[in-house]
This record gives C-alpha cells, structure tokens and sequence, in this order.
C-alpha cells in the first residue's frame, strides 16, 4: 500500500513552517497540511473518522534528515497533517504554490514515509507538474498515486531528493533486456516466424477487461462452484494490519493435481469444462487476479495429497516461467487448506480509484458491503440451493455469511407465465426460459413488514431495489447456468426507464450452448440478445411494463354529486380507481386534500420546464410531496399550450391526469420518433 501525495499548498498551510512566519508572510494562524478526505480515504480505508492516522515520517532539517511522529487529524470533511512545524532555515523559500510531496506505505500502524516541499520554480516541480502522472492536480488540489500510476513521479523525485526518495531496489527476475532477449523471434523447420507476446504487456491487457473488484471475486467463485465447491471462504484482510492490501479466496471443492494447476494457470489453458461449467476462456483466474493485482498465488490440494502451489508476478514473467518459490509465514496461513481444495492469494492489491463510502461505514468496510451485496445477488440461487444438478454453498466474507438475494423473491412479487423460446445455432438449438415479474410498491411492502419495524422495512426495500434506485433496477435479469451475469435496463427495447415501469422485471436463463450466439465476453459481462428473442421479450415485458402503470395512475378527480350514478365513489368500470404508491410511502396521483364537504380539493401541481430530449413530459411526485409535471423544450406545442392554461391549477390537473393516461399507452415514444411537434400557436 504504498502512495504518492502530491499538493500545491497554498498560503493559508505555510504557517507549519517557522521561516515562513519569521519572515513575517504568515496570514493565519494554521500549523499543518491540509489533505483531502478522497486522499486519505482512497490511502487509509480502513480510517474511521473519529481516528488520528498515526505517521512516522522522515523530513529535511539545516542538519541532514530526521524522523517525526506525525498524524492526520479530521477537521470537517478534510483531514490536517499535524504534529511537526520544522524550525530549521531550509525551508526559508516556501511560498504559495510551492510543491508538497509525501511517499507513504499505508500497509502498517503507525504508517511510514517521508515528505518534503519544493519550491514553484524548482525543476524537480516543473518536471512533475510537466509529466501526465500528475494531471490529476488540474481538477484537485491534492491526489494520491498508487505504485506504477506515480512511477515516472517518483523517478524525478528521486533524482531532486535522493535522501528522502531512495531509489527503489530492482524487482529480482529478468532484466528487460533479458526478456526481451527471450521474447527474440524464431524461425521454425517448416521457416514459419514465431513472434511470442510479451508476458508483461499480455497481463496488463488481461486485467483491463474490465472486472471491478466485487467482479473479479465473482469470477474466482465461477471456478470454485465449478469444482463442485460447497463452501467459498473469502478473507479480505485489513490494509492496515501489516501486509498491506490482500484477499484470499478458498473453497472445498476437488483440489488440483500439479498437471491440471500448470493448465490452470496457463494464459487460455484447454480446461475441459462441463456442460454447466461457469468458465468459458481459460482466462478467469488470470484476468481477473491481474484486473486487481500484480501477484496471485493458487495453493491447491486435492484429498489426501500435499498442497502445491504456484505464482504468477506480472513484473516477473520472462520465459513465461511460472514461480513456486517458498511461501513467506504469513501467505501460508492464509492460504492454509484442509483435507482438499483451492485458495486464491491476491497479494498487494490495487485500491479503487474511488471509494463511495456507505453511511456510518469506513472505505474498507463499504467495500466488504459492496462485495458481500454482489456475491449475495449473482450467486443467489447458489446460495438459496435452487440450481439444478448443484448442492446448495456457503459463501462467507471474513466469516459472516453471504445472504441470497433473489431479485423476484419477495412474497409479494406477482409472477407470469413461464415461457420456452428456441434459438438456432449453427450446429442445433438453444433453449431460452423467460418469465415475467410484478414487484410490489413500496407501500405494500411496508404494510406487509410493518409489524417487524420500521428497520425491516426499510431493509426489505434496500435488498428489493439491490441497494440503488429501483427506477434503476427494472429491466432484465439474464442468468447463465444459474448465475446472474447482467441485471437491469431493457436492453433495445426500450429507451429509458420510465418511472412508472419500475415495478416490472423480466428473468431470462440460458446455457452455454448460447455463448456465440449471445455474444458473451471474457468478463461474462456483455450480453447481447437477438432480435428473435428480444420479440418474444417484449411481448412478456410489456403485460408486466403495464400492469406496473397500472398500478402508478391517477385516480380520477370525484364527480359533484348530481353527476354520480348509483355507484358512489366508483370509476367509470364500476370499480374502484387503482391508487399509486411512491418510494415516500405516498402516491404520486395528484389527489389533493379533502375539504369540509368531504370532496377531494383541486390538487396542487408545478409545472417546470426543462430541456432534453429523452422525453416530452414527465409526470412524477416533487420533493415536497405534490405533483410535478416536467415539459422538454424540445416540444413548443405543449408548451404553448401551458402558456396558455396559464395559472388554472384545476386545469393543469387535468392536463396532468392526460398526459399520464397517455403515458399507459407508450404515446412519448410514437412522439419522439417524429421529432418535435411544430409551433401553432393561434394569436
């Protein structure tokens, strides 16, 4: 876990420095370094804001270099280095924008590293704010680079601070002259040109492929359920506690012999995978591992045979010649098995570019929510032991178990028909099973938990809308062989998600017999669907997409008396109007307050104009509880229309319960599709 800071400080911070108040330049009273909370959050995750961050840190003085204890303190949302104001003359040359750079190894408590300033027309700042390394700066004041994103930086610091900046000492392995060497091109017998890739570079371009971390681990789980694991133990250790940043995931399944570990460890190895097998490529363990780390160890052991293991280093692979060299103490105990399996060793893994920090939860901890969330959603039938041909696994993240989340679980969740679509393929047919779901709104979920709490509501409707926005979370859940690979949106059916459709969700399975013909991706993330099936998609959608705006309109506005027939109370059908339920627990049907007579009052709603073109009108609840009508400018017919109706709240209400009467029979997109509707306005 080791960092570099950069900052240019500003007047205010230069009060640290003796000098600089001797001089008589100081305009405040601060004594320390302001760091940025992304800063500390992104360097010391596992940081509660009530901590100090204890520092042992080296610096300059008029005698040579020193060591202080140091420690970053919160002051509101940011955090302040403290605890050393150095008094030596040496730092007579600060003034604003002078540079301040700090190299620090998180990985242990206290933290060490050392940090120095360099004036604004020093080289060593002109070439540091002259190197792309350092383009961050230009949109935040402070930012912090992780191993290779600062390693041109920490050249050039080296060079202006040797003393503080030591130069690194070189990675044991081949020099690159030496790989180069043994990457040199051959000619074969037959006088065809080997031309090998370079191992580094192919690491590299296997971790892009885009894994997040919660994804990555997913991939790794993929192999263990496919070796007939039943139990994944994922230990994702604290980055502070000594060894930096590292996970191991274990399981129980089969274990490897040394043969089918080398093919499992080879980039695209001919792994002989099942007819259920989650693996397709060859390429899960390395790319993923790499997608989160430079090195990775597989320790593996199947019954009543000696572990083995293996590693690979990205920064080491000349010949492609795969380590087995002893484990240091503390990898063996995490990596240590029972009487068979495998573990996965990620070692001084790669942060997270940012970090969305979950409310009352450090960075580290948000990430264990975030990952025990993912696993729990991908893997639920796993979990919930409904795969057919599997046993029902256990999967636990630092020892507490993984809980399913089954998208369409809810007890109240309305399910339809099942239906079997096939798909060609050049050698025969596939079979795709899709079903259509209802969710309940959040009202009905409320009233259905109310008597456990409001704490079980509220949990019951973060687990139903997967802990995001469940305007965000309609669409499609596509699931291979029983795991969930894409979830949300409607693909090409439709454009946007409309609010009203938010209650609807479509569960399509396949197999791998369908790979090809879906597009599927190393990462197991990109799915594309044929238009064959995305017709029969629709068609299932649809009834759910309606019944969901069903269920959000408006109740029409009570008739005065004499206009009432014998059915008091009663729509037009003779039955009562549907209500709506919004995430607020209220409708978002207009319907205003009741007077004294007992009839519905004229409803209060804003109109406000806005420009996109994704829609023409927007009906939807405000913040303040009362209807909204957004109008796009990009139609001035509807607009003008406004204009017209002026202030008439009771006719802005009606014109409110069309446009969502229109809004149940898809007119917007008819509409968009013929582009904005031409101005007549009649003076």
């Amino acid at each position: 876990m080791k960092f570099l800071i950069l900052r240019m400080l500003t007047r205010s911070e230069l009060g640290m420095f003796h000098e600089f108040r001797r001089l008589g330049k100081e305009g405040s009273k601060q004594r320390a370094v302001n760091f940025d909370g992304e800063v500390v959050d992104r360097v010391f995750p596992a940081a509660r804001d009530a901590d100090e961050i204890r520092m042992e840190l080296r610096y300059a003085t008029d005698d040579g270099t020193s060591v202080a204890s140091q420690w970053l303190k919160r002051q509101a949302k940011n955090w302040r280095l403290e605890g050393n104001c150095p008094k030596d003359k040496i730092y007579s040359f600060v003034d604003p924008d002078c540079l301040f750079a700090m190299e620090v190894d998180s990985g242990t408590s206290p933290a060490t590293g050392s940090w120095t300033v360099f004036a604004a027309d020093d080289p060593t700042t002109k070439a540091i704010l002259s190197n792309a390394e350092s383009a961050g700066l230009a949109g935040a004041s402070m930012i912090a680079l992780h191993d290779e994103e600062g390693a041109q930086i920490r050249s050039l610091l080296n060079a202006g601070s040797p003393e503080l900046f030591p130069r690194i000492g070189e990675r044991i392995g081949k020099s690159n002259k030496e790989r180069k060497s043994s990457m040199r091109n051959a000619v074969t017998d037959n006088g065809r040109l080997q031309l090998p890739p370079d191992p580094t570079r192919l690491a590299d371009i296997l971790g892009s492929v885009g894994h997040t971390m919660p994804a990555a681990v997913a991939d790794l789980v993929d192999n263990s359920i496919t070796h007939d694991a039943t139990r994944i133990d994922i230990t994702f250790g604290r980055p502070d506690g000594g060894h930096g940043r590292w996970m191991a995931i274990a399981d129980n399944g089969s274990g490897m012999n040394e043969e089918r570990l080398a093919e499992a460890m080879r980039i695209g190895g001919q792994s002989d995978y099942s007819e259920d097998s989650l693996g397709k490529y060859g390429f899960g363990l390395k790319g993923a591992s790499w997608s989160q780390t430079r090195i990775f160890t597989v320790v593996t052991k199947e019954e009543g045979q000696p572990a083995i293991h293996m590693t690979w280093d990205a920064h080491d692979m000349g010949d492609w010649e795969v380590k087995r060299e002893q484990l240091e103490p503390w990898e063996e105990e995490a990596t240590k098995l029972k009487s068979r399996g495998t573990v996965v060793l990620w070692k001084d893994m790669k942060p997270p570019q940012s970090i969305v920090a979950l409310k009352g939860l450090d960075p580290y901890s948000s990430e264990v929510a975030a990952l025990e969330r993912h696993l729990g959603l991908v893997f639920h039938r796993f979990l919930e032991g409904k795969v057919s041909g599997r046993k029902r696994i256990v999967i636990t993240i630092n020892n507490v178990p993984v809980t399913a989340n089954n998208p369409v679980g809810h007890p109240l969740v309305t399910p339809y028909d099942l239906k079997s679509v096939k798909i060609p393929t050049e050698s025969s047919e596939g079979r795709v099973q899709v079903q259509a779901f209802l969710l309940p709104t959040e009202d009905e979920i409320a009233t259905h938990h109310s008597a456990e709490g409001p704490e079980a509501t509220r949990l019951a409707l973060d687990r139903i809308g997967l802990y995001g926005k469940r305007n965000e979370s309609q669409g499609l859940y596509i699931y291979r062989h029983g795991r969930l690979i894409k979830w949300g949106g409607w693909a090409q059916m439709w454009e946007t998600n409309d609010e009203k459709t938010k209650l609807a969700r479509v569960v399509v399975d396949f197999d791998k017999t369908l790979d090809d013909v879906f597009k599927i991706n190393i990462s197991k993330q990109t799915v594309q669907l044929p238009q064959q099936l995305q017709a029969e998609i629709k068609k299932l959608a649809d009834i759910a997409r309606k019944d969901s705006q069903k269920k959000y309109r408006r109740p029409r506005q009570p008739e005065p008396q004499s206009q009432r027939g014998p059915a008091q109370g009663k729509g037009a059908t003779g039955t009562a109007a549907p209500t709506a339920s919004s995430g607020a627990g209220k409708g978002a049907s207009g319907e205003g307050k009741a007077d004294k007579t007992g009839n519905a009052s004229t409803p209060k709603v804003a109109i406000r104009r806005v420009k996109t073109e994704k829609f023409l009108w927007k009906v939807s609840t405000g913040l303040t509880g009362g209807l909204e009508v957004q109008v796009s400018e990009f139609d001035p017919a509807l607009g003008e229309l406004i204009e017209e109706i002026g202030g008439n709240q009771q006719a802005i209400a009606s014109l409110a319960r069309f446009l969502d009467r229109l809004d149940t029979v898809d007119a917007q997109r008819a509409l968009l599709a013929q582009g904005a509707t031409p101005s007549t306005k009649v003076g």
